[in-house]
């Protein structure tokens, strides 16, 4: 008699570890199971790059940790809006994102001669 056939298929992505594990920007749910206080922490101890952190006043969402050098090209102001209309929709409040940013300015001057 023939026992069962067992057949087990694996499928895997294997990368380079990146420190930090995100690139631009953290978004911490309100009920994450880790804190904001722990992942600055782990940042200031794993990398250089300076991140600024953003409190929230919200239901869902409540902490964002962003590289300081984005904050000179969107204003705060505009982050927490552009989190608030397109990623918290999409998020739990157990959860934590990682937010790849590409942010381009444009400018445009008139000199006077």
């Amino acid at each position: 008699m023939n026992g069962p056939k067992i057949k087990n298929d694996v499928v895997a992505r294997i990368t380079e570890y990146q420190i930090p594990p995100f690139r631009d920007a953290l978004v911490l749910g309100r009920e994450a199971s880790i804190g904001c206080h722990a992942v600055r922490r782990a940042l200031s101890l794993l990398v250089k790059i300076p991140f600024s952190h953003i409190e929230l006043d919200d239901d869902i969402i409540g902490d964002i940790l962003i590289r300081e050098n984005l904050l000179r090209r969107m204003p705060k102001e505009q982050v927490v809006a552009f989190v608030l209309t397109h990623v918290k929709p999409m998020m739990g409040a157990e959860e934590v994102l990682q937010i790849d940013l590409d942010i381009a300015v444009t400018l445009t001057a008139q000199t006077i001669t």
